[in-house]
């Protein structure tokens, strides 16, 4: 399966949306700094990364994600996102 590809302005507006922010997010900003990356939010942005890509991301890896730029990382291991 060929995932879209995404650039880091998409993957933030995603992020945004699962975490309903209405606070621009950059990829510095830590996760204890957005209100809305918590159980809830994590779920929500499972369920996206799932729907859009196919992508499993599990509870152990969402947990690990201390920063908006991991993510970005795990999307780019996975071919969603360019080095």
């Amino acid at each position: 399966m060929n995932a879209p590809r995404m650039s880091e302005q998409e993957v933030l507006a995603m992020m945004a949306e699962a975490f309903s922010e209405t606070s621009p997010l950059t990829p510095s900003m830590r996760r204890e700094d957005i209100d809305g990356w918590d159980s809830m939010g994590a779920l929500m942005l499972m369920a996206e990364l799932d729907e859009r890509f196919g992508l499993h991301l599990d509870a152990e890896e969402s947990r690990a994600m201390q920063v908006v730029s991991d993510l970005f990382a795990y999307l780019r291991r996975h071919g969603v996102m360019d080095d």
